[in-house]
């Protein structure tokens, strides 16, 4: 029941995937591959094997528990674990597709994942879902990308850059600094950390 509820949730807020977002391998070491699954599990067979410094892969809009996607890789269709999944080519200006992005006073948080970004503004009470509509890095500046969401209520605009950030109430490091844009709110900051697997 809670993987039809997922495959169905993520279909409505895929609707078509979005053309303007791509992804590549991340986190993959050199030599190794990803595998391209035929089902949403580790122990399913592969239908292909995409390379540590793979681009080109595109999601189908469907999802399955935990953090498997389904996604198209050379016309071939298969699944796999979003963890693996980034934006931008094999490199130091690579980000991962499953982020976790917060910000203290005030409190919120932004956890990207493929396809879409969940924001639990707790500042003003609110949880949005997001549907990714592009994934793009500045013009001359690799280690700063914009990724943009539309959802009923507005657009989000999040700026992630390669840049060691402090949360301000801890002594925790993240590798990535944030600021987001959300329709009807003022512009708020924090730091981002790869995101852990459900």
């Amino acid at each position: 029941m809670r993987l039809a509820i997922s495959l169905i949730v993520s279909m409505v807020l895929a609707g078509a995937a979005a053309a303007d977002v791509g992804y590549s391998v991340f986190g993959v070491r050199p030599g190794d591959v990803l595998n391209m699954r035929v089902k949403p599990d580790p122990r399913s067979p592969v239908v292909q094997t995409i390379p540590h410094n793979g681009t080109g892969i595109s999601l189908t809009g469907v999802s399955a528990g935990g953090d498997w996607v389904e996604v198209t890789h050379q016309r071939r269709r298969g699944w796999v674990n979003g963890r693996f999944l980034g934006y931008g080519t094999f490199g130091p200006s690579q980000i991962p597709a499953l982020l976790d992005c917060t910000g203290t006073e005030p409190f919120w948080s932004i956890s990207l994942r493929p396809g879409h970004a969940r924001a639990d503004l707790l500042f003003v009470e609110r949880r949005l879902l997001f549907r990714l509509t592009s994934a793009k890095p500045a013009l001359g500046r690799a280690d700063i990308w914009q990724i943009r969401g539309a959802a009923k209520p507005g657009e989000m605009s999040l700026i992630v850059q390669h840049k060691s950030c402090s949360d301000g109430m801890s002594d925790n490091r993240y590798p990535y600094s944030a600021i987001a844009l959300l329709s009807g709110l003022e512009m708020i900051a924090g730091c981002c950390r790869p995101g852990a697997g459900r």
